[in-house]
């Protein structure tokens, strides 16, 4: 009984093999067949929604269920790399507040004559931290302008787009952007929602800084200012009475120009230390707000007077050539406490 008993068990095993053998050459007729159709179907007529498709097929993924077969392939990239850490800040209103206040400064939604949806923000290079945080939750690309130094982001899937949307309903206060919001709202069938009073504690400042804002000092009267420029003076004036500063009209050269400015001591004193402490900007711009304190505190000592070879005098050449490159001050940088 030993004998047979062996010869069955390689009998048996035998069989398997060739059957799973078949099957996967089988399968991987199957496969190759598909893989060659779609890609003569791609050839043919190109649709987005076969790109998605085509890079699942390529890649034996079973997980493009997950994305929108409306995107490029470019696209179906970006949002499967992103679509994990997209809905965590949708859902977070300090973020949505902040992202209304960016779009609001250098953003503009666009409708195309064909009824293409897509959001852009142009933002200089060394504040290019804000378009990655933005790129991160909704996807959409970054590319450099060429022969400036200016960042371009730019969303055109409905998925992205949708989630942007969504987040910033009834944050935006710029009338030209609201009315841009509107229509891509209409196109996608959303209700508007009405605008929200700005409160002391939304992001919105925070946004609207990092994108059009500015912080910079007087070496001579020893002030530190924190600004905003507008074409219009429509949402400068809501900041008043929240913030204080005043705003000032005037000209850049082409067109009109507004200016809301926060220059006494004790005001920008408490910015920095109540408002960006729990609304901190994502740009360049954070590192002078937190240099703001040391620069007050090196003045006090009179380090701005003093030669450039003694030892305050070097702290004080030291923060101002990180002040002007947006460097990180540390208060180890700052005065011998």
């Amino acid at each position: 009984q030993d004998g047979p008993y062996r010869v069955n068990i390689y009998t048996q095993h035998t069989i398997c093999r060739e059957l799973e053998s078949f099957l996967y050459g089988t399968q991987s007729f199957f496969y190759q067949l598909i893989f060659r159709l779609v890609k003569i179907y791609i050839e043919f007529s190109n649709p987005q929604e076969t790109k998605a498709r085509y890079l699942c097929i390529t890649l034996n993924s079973s997980i493009y269920p997950k994305w929108s077969m409306w995107v490029g392939f470019s696209e179906a990239i970006r949002m499967f790399s992103t679509n994990k850490t997209e809905g965590k800040h949708v859902r977070n209103q300090k973020f949505n507040e902040w992202i209304a206040g960016v779009i609001d400064g250098d953003g503009c939604f666009q409708l195309s004559q064909k009824g293409y949806a897509s959001l852009e923000i142009v933002i200089e290079t060394r504040d290019k931290a804000c378009l990655y945080k933005i790129k991160n939750a909704f996807g959409g690309s970054i590319k450099l302008r060429s022969g400036v130094n200016w960042l371009r982001y730019r969303l055109h899937h409905k998925q992205g787009i949708m989630a942007v949307l969504n987040s910033i309903n009834g944050l935006l206060q710029n009338p030209v952007r609201l009315a841009q919001f509107e229509k891509l709202c209409e196109k996608y069938e959303l209700k508007v929602k009405p605008t929200q009073n700005l409160t002391y504690t939304s992001a919105y400042l925070s946004g609207l800084i990092d994108s059009d804002g500015s912080i910079y000092c007087n070496l001579d009267s020893g002030q530190v200012y924190i600004s905003v420029s507008q074409k219009s003076r429509f949402i400068l004036d809501k900041l008043v009475p929240i913030y204080g500063g005043k705003v000032y009209e005037g000209s850049n050269g082409k067109y009109p120009a507004a200016k809301w400015v926060v220059w006494r001591k004790d005001d920008v004193i408490s910015l920095v230390l109540n408002y960006f402490k729990q609304n901190p900007c994502r740009s360049a711009k954070i590192k002078r707000i937190h240099a703001v304190e040391i620069y007050h505190e090196l003045r006090k000592l009179g380090a701005h007077k003093d030669t450039m070879n003694s030892v305050i005098g070097k702290k004080w050449n030291q923060f101002i050539k990180k002040w002007e490159s947006y460097e990180l001050v540390w208060k180890r940088d700052g005065p011998p406490f």
